[in-house]
């Protein structure tokens, strides 16, 4: 299991995936060394098999110095081999350690994560953050092998000519020169298009989730157009953030070609002037060139790594997002039968009865309903136990607050409903929900697979099952908001009579100004401006109160 990190910051992020599994980095970085480090080596056995082989004619010596060359050669392959293997193990880590830890927040957060975060910082982050970051980690085993195979091959030419050897390192230097303002312009860049990128998702994600409203209204093509304005803002980032990676790539392949061609020339002038011998000025050649690799790996890692510096920052604001604190010493709750009550609206749910919460104003009595339930800080009791102070798991088990718009996720229908409740509850919750119709009409009923949110259906029928799934759960204390906002009123009228059945001996509470439902509750709560201002049946409050009667007119039209 992954540890929480600190909250800090994206590279002291970066630097704890990296550092999480310490051997293993280890051994992938000093096969990285071998591997990549070993490579300039190689031509040191070119200057053996020439000096001491082919201009001694020992043939002797060119096939002990051929014999080494093809031995170092079997070496760094392997080294090659397994720095890789080990890379993909470090890589695999990190971006499972990311995906956990981002996993476990957004379920910590639960039903804060909407208020808390978008669409576009949650969908980001396991569709592109969590990539970027494990190939950043990727990048590292090169970065350390390049680093020391360019050093190898300073040392080495040093050894031949101290010329060659400054050569190098001053090229080196200045590319470094040139190349740090690049990084830190495309750092820039690069996070200002992955904010268009979570903007574009956002927008994206609304549309796409309202669709069906704004056609209603007839406001897909602007909303339409306003997501083309977007992505048009969106390819101008992008065109911003080709600019220094294609300077940063016209530098990895110019660089060892230029500083080649300087070797080249003064070693030539070199062995003409017999400071070095033949052997050595192709041995300079060879490691000049084994820079190629290195050099282009560089750039291409510092390419990675600024993303996955990016895409860290990302994941650490999902992180540091506050989660409301549990209780530090949570206490039992009541015993059955007990009341809820919202001392803030003075509503109150028990008895085992059917209670309607009738508002002109559904948003207050939504949180109303989330303070029952413990979603947010409030006064809120069951029995004489404060809510805030309950274990939540005990909570969630037994009190229910069900969204008329709940997510619905992917799997089989019964999976949907119902995935540890059994079949026999699982088709009890479907009748009372007057579900049975949607579920026949699928092809292979309850075992159908749906997909998200199962959008191939109508919003009335993926409203019955997301009650079909809050009755299947059959907690103590059920608090459903417009549940059958999205139906007809023949549809309606069945649901509330099997449901105040289904519910019989159960508190219920239903959000609503239906007539349909306030007749057939025991009692009806009348919520103004979040407070309760009366209780009674429906017939007393539309006889009592002329608000209250207008009200509900108003919906019946």
């Amino acid at each position: 299991m992954a540890r929480r990190p600190p909250p800090t910051t994206p590279w002291r992020y970066f630097l704890w995936l990296a550092t999480r599994r310490k051997g293993l980095m280890a051994a992938a970085l000093v096969t990285s060394a071998i591997a990549l480090g070993g490579l300039p080596i190689l031509p040191y056995f070119l200057t053996g098999a020439v000096d001491n082989g082919l201009a001694e004619r020992d043939w002797g010596a060119l096939a002990a110095w051929t014999g080494g060359l093809v031995g170092a050669g079997f070496v760094s392959a392997a080294a090659i081999v397994w720095s890789h293997r080990l890379t993909v193990y470090w890589r695999m880590d990190a971006a499972y350690r990311t995906l956990q830890l981002a996993t476990r927040k957004v379920n910590g957060l639960g039903d804060e994560l909407r208020r808390k975060v978008t669409t576009g910082q949650v969908v980001s982050v396991g569709a592109t953050d969590v990539r970027r970051i494990a190939e950043a980690v990727d990048g590292l085993s090169p970065l350390v092998g390049c680093a020391v195979g360019l050093i190898a091959v300073g040392l080495l030419l040093f050894n031949t000519s101290v010329t060659l050897g400054l050569t190098i390192f001053i090229g080196v230097f200045a590319v470094g020169l040139i190349t740090g303002p690049l990084l830190t312009r495309l750092q820039a860049r690069q996070q200002a298009y992955r904010d268009r990128i979570g903007d574009i998702t956002d927008r994206s994600s609304d549309i796409v989730s309202g669709l069906r409203v704004l056609r209603g209204i007839g406001g897909e093509r602007r909303f339409s157009a306003s997501y083309r304005v977007d992505s048009q803002e969106l390819r101008k980032a992008g065109y911003k953030v080709a600019g220094p990676q294609a300077w940063l790539n016209a530098l990895g392949e110019g660089t060892p070609a230029i500083l080649l061609g300087v070797v080249v020339w003064i070693a030539g002038r070199q062995v003409a002037s017999g400071q070095i011998t033949p052997g050595q000025m192709v041995a300079a050649f060879g490691y000049t060139s084994a820079m190629l690799l290195p050099v282009h790996w560089l750039i291409g890692t510092s390419y990675r790594i600024i993303e996955g510096r990016v895409a860290c920052g990302k994941v650490c604001k999902l992180l540091n997002v506050p989660s409301r604190p549990a209780p530090e010493h949570p206490q039992a709750g009541p015993e059955a039968g007990a009341d809820l009550h919202d001392p803030e609206s003075g509503l109150t749910v028990g008895g085992g009865e059917l209670i309607a919460v009738a508002s002109a104003e559904s948003g207050q009595v939504a949180d109303l309903f989330d303070r029952l339930g413990g979603y947010t800080d409030a006064e809120a009791r069951f029995g004489g136990v404060p809510v805030s102070d309950m274990d939540r798991d005990e909570l969630r088990r037994r009190v229910l607050v069900a969204e008329h718009d709940a997510y619905l996720f992917a799997g089989t229908v019964a999976a949907v409903i119902g995935a540890r409740e059994g079949a026999d509850r699982v088709a009890k919750a479907v009748d009372a929900a007057s579900a049975g119709d949607v579920v026949e009409a699928l092809p292979d009923g309850l075992d159908t697979e749906l997909d998200n949110q199962v959008r191939t259906l109508s919003g009335g029928q993926r409203q019955r099952l997301r009650l079909a799934r809050a009755l299947a759960a059959d907690t103590e204390i059920l608090l459903l908001h417009e549940p059958t906002s999205a139906v007809d009123s023949h549809t309606e009228a069945r649901i509330a009579g099997r449901l105040a059945a289904a519910r019989t001996g159960k508190a219920t509470a239903v959000a609503t100004t239906s007539p349909l439902w306030l007749g057939r509750a025991d009692k009806v709560a009348f919520v103004q401006n979040g407070k309760v201002v009366a209780v009674g049946t429906h017939h007393e409050l539309d006889e009592q109160r002329p608000d209250y009667r207008a009200l509900v007119t108003r919906e019946a039209e």
